[in-house]
């Protein structure tokens, strides 16, 4: 059985369990308080590891509209609007971002179905993930797909880019699929460890559902139809 945590899991939780049941092991030989505090301080940060690295199979709550696309991630939407995607589209788009504070949950779900046609890594700087520069100068992965609406003949039905942005405590972006390869909406397509965001650019004529400030879910929330 596949327990519900990312495949880093282990090798973050497991030292930082161990160390603070060693150091509470220890307060109780020497009754130490200030041993005993801070063993249960590290055992504090080892359930928040496990909080922060959980990875749970995701549903949307109702059948779907064949042109529905879900949130590709946790968090609350920072950035609703057109703007020009300069890299890819180098056109008008709606763009939606998410930010994920560390509580969130950092697995990113496909927001439809479709072909990735091209998947870039940019390595960058690190500001938080909620400042205006962040999606120009952070390090992060981009996925260019071709949508393609359900049925017997997928049908194309616009572009979109999805942008995994590392933030100020992230070091690290997982991307899963590859150019070439073909993504189911709601499939995990990779995760990003730690306070981070995920921008969307959607063709322009896509009607959001959500408005700034919401709360989404990676393959649950939906964002809105094309």
């Amino acid at each position: 059985m596949k327990l519900p945590f990312m495949p880093e899991t282990w090798s973050m939780f497991l030292p930082v369990f161990i160390a603070g049941s060693g150091v509470l092991l220890a307060s109780g030989h020497w009754d130490s308080s200030i041993l005993g505090f801070l063993g249960v301080v590290v055992l504090v940060l080892a359930g928040l590891i496990l909080n922060f690295f959980r990875d749970f199979e995701r549903f949307p709550e109702r059948k779907l509209k064949p042109k529905e696309i879900l949130s590709p991630a946790d968090g609350k939407v920072v950035v609703l609007g057109v703007a020009k995607e300069k890299f890819y589209l180098k056109k008008p788009a709606l763009h939606i971002a998410v930010f994920m504070n560390p509580l969130n949950n950092h697995v990113q779900r496909a927001p439809y179905d479709g072909k990735v046609l091209k998947m870039v890594y940019h390595p960058g700087e690190f500001l938080a993930a909620y400042d205006d520069k962040a999606d120009l100068v952070n390090e992060q992965a981009h996925l260019l797909v071709d949508l393609q609406a359900p049925g017997k003949k997928p049908k194309n039905v616009g572009r979109m880019v999805v942008k995994q942005i590392a933030g100020l405590l992230c070091r690290r972006v997982k991307t899963t699929p590859k150019a070439g390869d073909r993504i189911r909406q709601g499939e995990r397509i990779g995760r990003i460890l730690l306070g981070s965001r995920v921008d969307l650019f959607l063709p322009k004529s896509f009607k959001p559902a959500v408005k700034l400030g919401d709360q989404v879910r990676a393959g649950v929330t939906v964002l809105g139809e094309l």
